[in-house]
């Protein structure tokens, strides 16, 4: 398979029936929580990358995630990377990262590792001089969502020159099931607590035949990390649209993992079901006039108008890129009528 270039513009316009598109519901959740919630990506960093230390307010910028694979019938595959990101940290200091989010075991994924590396160096940090050409890999990473004894810590790439010369270099691999409830939220890891029900999946069986012992471990093991992260939104240590977008995302990997597992589902969302709290409510009122829902939507209302929910429907797809239409509509309706 030969690969081209990002798309540009003109690449848009080609007939999407000649185009495929892998994205799943993790992806998205994955690649919202990378593109609005950057303090939390940079915790994320700090833990997959030994040598990456950031602070937490660096500065971070999404690259273009979008390039087009030509197959050999004349078709193409639109390859779309979970996350290519630059960090600037505050000695000017530019590096790029590559993140890829893995919900299913492929034997394939070093080799997508490796292309879309080379994808992303040649656009983003490739320097050309005459006949001279430097090309920068990026740091890349892995977040396997389900993983098992045989899953390794490491991938590894070599490249082999016409010299006879190698260059080598390991992708770290991050599982999910490594991290306990209070591993996550004492290194701060909040970005995985969306995915944390994935971490429950082995018993998911059994808690369809509502086995009462599997039952009540579940409740407890999935309530308790949501308890713990309200209580760092209660003094202060996250903030109020941090942790109703989590709950938010939280709820979208449920809806796609238990698409065919109704108990689990039902006592999923039970947990989830009182995570929106009622200053939680005011304070996103408050933050949505503040970011520029224009006028109209003022706390103490009895009675809000059309226009009013129109207005925190678009603060909710502006700052929760994941939401549907209709998920943002019916979030608020549900803020604007507590």
């Amino acid at each position: 398979m030969l690969y081209n270039n990002f798309i540009n513009d003109k690449d848009l316009e080609l007939d999407q029936s000649q185009t495929n598109s892998g994205s799943t519901p993790y992806d998205d959740v994955f690649r919202t929580l990378v593109v609005e919630h950057k303090g939390l990506l940079l915790k994320l960093l700090n833990e997959m990358f030994a040598d990456t230390h950031y602070v937490g307010d660096e500065e971070v910028n999404s690259l273009n995630n979008t390039y087009f694979a030509n197959r050999s019938d004349g078709n193409q595959d639109k390859m779309i990377t979970d996350s290519a990101v630059e960090i600037i940290d505050h000695n000017g200091y530019r590096k790029l990262f590559h993140l890829e989010c893995q919900s299913d075991s492929k034997g394939t994924m070093v080799l997508r590792m490796f292309e879309y590396d080379v994808q992303i160096a040649i656009k983003d940090d490739s320097t050309v001089d005459g006949a001279s050409l430097i090309v920068n890999l990026p740091a890349s990473g892995v977040l396997y969502l389900r993983s098992n004894s045989n899953t390794s810590d490491y991938m590894d790439i070599t490249v082999n020159v016409p010299s006879g010369e190698s260059a080598k270099y390991q992708v770290p691999i991050m599982k999910l099931k490594d991290y306990s409830c209070n591993d996550i939220i004492d290194k701060e890891l909040y970005f995985l607590i969306p995915f944390y029900l994935f971490n429950f999946e082995d018993d998911f069986d059994k808690i369809e035949s509502q086995d009462e012992t599997f039952l009540k471990n579940f409740r407890k093991r999935y309530r308790e990390i949501y308890d713990k992260l309200r209580e760092k939104l209660e003094s202060g240590q996250i903030d109020v649209l941090t942790h109703h977008s989590i709950i938010m995302l939280s709820k979208k990997v449920i809806a796609a993992l238990t698409a065919q597992r109704k108990i689990v589902k039902e006592e999923a969302e039970r947990i989830m079901g009182g995570q929106v709290l009622d200053y939680e409510t005011k304070e996103l009122i408050r933050t949505g006039i503040e970011q520029g829902i224009e006028q109209g939507i003022e706390q103490g209302m009895s009675k809000q108008s059309a226009d009013d929910i129109q207005k925190l429907k678009a603060f909710f797809l502006k700052t929760n890129p994941g939401m549907t239409d209709q998920e943002a509509l019916e979030e608020a309706e549900k803020v604007l009528n507590n």
